[in-house]
């Protein structure tokens, strides 16, 4: 993922209508051995938490031009290899034994409603859009049968609010007149919701979510995931730049693991995201960086506990 000090002209393409897209993520390359590999990562880790008794989900959000090709700048069009790609991530995971969901299936939902999934001119996805998907891995973490834990216990959502600023691939990457044209956006999010149940006696979260940005509660996934499932949710996210390798590594040696019971752990990744395997340097903070080995070794170690 690109940083603050990335150039406008590399971190950002200006599309249409004052729309803005990451630049940072290739419309035409993919990286078939890469994204294997990393998928094989995945499926060691979802073995090794099976043993713990946690079940891993995948949950990976589409590309933004997916949304809006038309708002492209001119000239710029998503490649067949792009196009198949989501699929054959999906197709990949299942074979290497790992449970992926669709997460298009609820964001078509949000296109059908005629809201926006992504923000204009930011790198994420619309509240609409996180709670959709929020409610698709409910739906298939409550199909597997109840959870442990009191009904009531899940997060109250709070009321919808405009927030109006600028998007942040126009606060970070452009020039102060290049803002100015842009201009800010409003923000339909909610207010900060209250957790069910009585806090004096509160049950550990038989539910976690680990990701990026995308998942923080500002855009609401995981408050909607607990509303939905009725029970509290562990979450644990870092800025991109950090990565989804050492997110999860953090989480895995973290009290809401290691003294808990974690039944589903949500793993969420970017499209593009899923070709970065651990050790690829550029894509995350240096201290983020490691070979797969190293990696391979910090999650048996942090899951022997």
């Amino acid at each position: 993922m690109a940083t603050v000090g990335a150039s406008a002209r590399d971190a950002v393409l200006e599309g249409k209508q004052n729309w803005l897209f990451a630049g940072w993520e290739s419309l035409t390359e993919t990286k078939p051995a890469s994204e294997k590999a990393d998928i094989e990562l995945i499926a060691e880790a979802s073995r090794l938490l099976a043993q713990k008794g946690t079940k891993l989900i995948v949950a990976i959000v589409p590309l933004k031009p997916r949304y809006y090709e038309s708002l492209l700048p001119d000239g710029a069009r998503i490649s067949d290899d792009i196009r198949k790609r989501y699929d054959s991530q999906l197709v990949e995971l299942k074979t290497a034994g790992v449970t992926a969901i669709d997460l298009r299936d609820a964001l078509k939902s949000v296109v059908a409603a005629k809201k926006e999934v992504f923000y204009r001119a930011d790198f994420h996805w619309t509240t609409f859009a996180a709670e959709a998907a929020a409610d698709q891995v409910a739906e298939f973490i409550k199909a597997a049968g109840p959870l442990p834990g009191k009904p009531g216990s899940g997060m109250q959502l709070g009321e919808w609010i405009t927030d109006r600023h600028l998007g942040d691939l126009a606060a970070n990457f452009l020039t102060p007149e290049q803002k100015r044209r842009i201009g800010p956006e409003s923000y339909v999010i909610r207010t900060p919701g209250k957790a069910g149940g009585d806090l004096l006696d509160a049950a550990p979260a038989p539910v976690a979510v680990v990701g990026n940005s995308f998942v923080q509660p500002y855009f609401g996934f995981p408050q909607r995931l607990s509303n939905t499932i009725d029970r509290p949710v562990a979450l644990k996210w870092n800025p991109g730049d950090v990565g989804p390798w050492m997110t999860l590594l953090q989480f895995l040696k973290s009290p809401d693991f290691q003294g808990n019971t974690i039944r589903y752990l949500v793993w969420q990744f970017n499209e593009a995201q899923l070709q970065n395997g651990p050790d690829t340097a550029g894509e995350w903070a240096a201290a983020s960086v490691m070979s797969p080995a190293d990696w391979r070794s910090r999650l048996s170690e942090a899951l022997r506990n």
